[in-house]
């Protein structure tokens, strides 16, 4: 059963993590031995930003053996292959309104199971938002989990002492191969706290634990409800984060994420309190934007310290030394990387994009990584040859696309120098207009 203890779970952990690991350039975990109770039953209430991948950091997190069993939408379950595979992956199915009201019936048997997932004293995980939103905000919280764990208490005199444990997931760059992701357990929920609301009336419970864990969540993820004003507000990140975080949190190692909730909180209070000087700063926004659009700019280009000559100079000379590698590495990813674009031409929705590619490096290099060795061995009649090919191959690959992501931001670097050089008051105007 799907609540019992799955060997081909714990095999497939290790290749499964070794694949996340090399997705990300730095990957930031904080909370989770402090909040993550080892003896008692857990559910975790992480944002849904990034289909799979958010799924695949929770299990990457995990620092003990237990298994996560996690709870999705029921109709990613219609194609029995793919049912197959899920549940093997320790996903159950999850029945909406939109699944048609017949099906709400179902959710009574998986509800039980997570039930007895949580009496195993077993991690469950479901996405309270129940649904995708890859954009920087917090969708409404639903009424799944406390629907769940509430009546699994009421069952055992709440004795169970489940707690309910918020994370927020944070990518720098949700597109971005490569980027940046910081995962934070925030301080659990005792469910145990809502007995006597549960036993004077249960719906009322219910709700007041789906709205305190909405708060939990709502403190820390980053969360832009200026819908207005949005792309603004993601500007200001792109523009500030990387200074505030030196300059307010140098000593903790989510800085980057504190410093882009400190800009949106910045924002939605100045917002609130002064209306006329967030219209200005808003204004100011909009007016770099449009210079750096005339200077072939973008936001994400790092004018608050552009790299000297010489830096850059050094930047570019130890790319062309290093050029045939990675013309290796891209010669011998050929195939995965085609196929990786061809998967990704099916899925029309972009924030399948990381998802795909996520896949493709775990199945694909490694399937062409043992075709490539073969024949290698085969022609060459060398299985030395052959062995070595196989170790190098992935490497190299490897070297390669971070050779691409160093090449393309030193070659924006140069063109901030540049800019920098060549209109100095147009750039000190820049950094006034974007000035948080």
């Amino acid at each position: 059963m799907i609540y019992r203890y799955d060997f081909r779970y714990a095999l497939a952990k290790l290749p499964v993590n070794t694949a996340l690991r090399l997705n990300f350039r730095k990957m930031v975990f904080t909370g989770r031995k402090e909040n993550v109770s080892r003896e008692k039953p857990v559910i975790f209430a992480p944002n849904h930003r990034n289909a799979l991948i958010d799924a695949l950091l929770l299990v990457y997190s995990s620092y003990h053996l237990k298994q996560i069993v996690f709870l999705a939408r029921a109709d990613i379950f219609k194609q029995k292959f793919v049912a197959w595979m899920l549940r093997g992956m320790r996903i159950m199915p999850v029945f909406r309104m939109r699944d048609g009201i017949d099906n709400l019936n179902k959710n009574n048997e998986i509800f039980r199971n997570a039930a007895r997932i949580l009496k195993k004293n077993n991690p469950l995980a479901l996405f309270p938002e129940a649904r995708h939103n890859p954009k920087q905000s917090l969708l409404p919280i639903q009424k799944a989990v406390p629907r769940i764990v509430l009546p699994t208490e009421a069952s055992l005199g709440f004795q169970l002492h489940s707690q309910i444990v918020p994370v927020s997931i944070y990518y720098r760059d949700i597109f971005g191969f490569l980027s940046d992701v910081y995962v934070t357990f925030g301080t659990p929920i005792e469910v145990s706290e809502y007995k006597e609301l549960y036993e004077e009336n249960p719906s009322l419970a219910i709700n007041q634990l789906r709205q305190d864990m909405e708060k939990g969540l709502q403190s820390m993820v980053v969360n832009i409800q200026n819908d207005a004003f949005y792309d603004e507000y993601l500007h200001a990140i792109d523009w500030n984060a990387d200074k505030i975080a030196r300059e307010k949190y140098a000593e903790r190692k989510e800085g980057y994420l504190q410093a882009s909730l400190h800009i949106v909180r910045a924002l939605d209070d100045l917002c609130e309190k002064n209306p006329a000087a967030f219209d200005t700063k808003i204004a100011g926004f909009r007016e770099a934007l449009h210079i750096l659009k005339r200077h072939a700019l973008t936001p994400k280009d790092r004018l608050w310290e552009p790299s000297s000559a010489t830096s850059l100079i050094a930047r570019l000379s130890a790319l062309i030394l290093t050029a045939p590698v990675a013309l290796f590495g891209f010669l011998n990813g050929l195939f995965p990387m085609l196929l990786n674009k061809k998967l990704q031409g099916f899925f029309k929705d972009k924030q399948f994009i990381p998802s795909v590619r996520y896949a493709a490096g775990l199945f694909f290099v490694p399937i062409f990584d043992l075709i490539q060795s073969l024949s290698v061995g085969f022609i060459s009649h060398n299985w030395l040859l052959a062995f070595l090919y196989s170790l190098v191959m992935p490497a190299t690959f490897y070297f390669a696309l971070y050779w691409r992501k160093w090449r393309k931001a030193a070659l924006r670097d140069r063109k901030v120098q540049q800019f920098v050089r060549q209109q100095p008051e147009t750039w000190k105007q820049v950094l006034k207009l974007i000035q948080l």
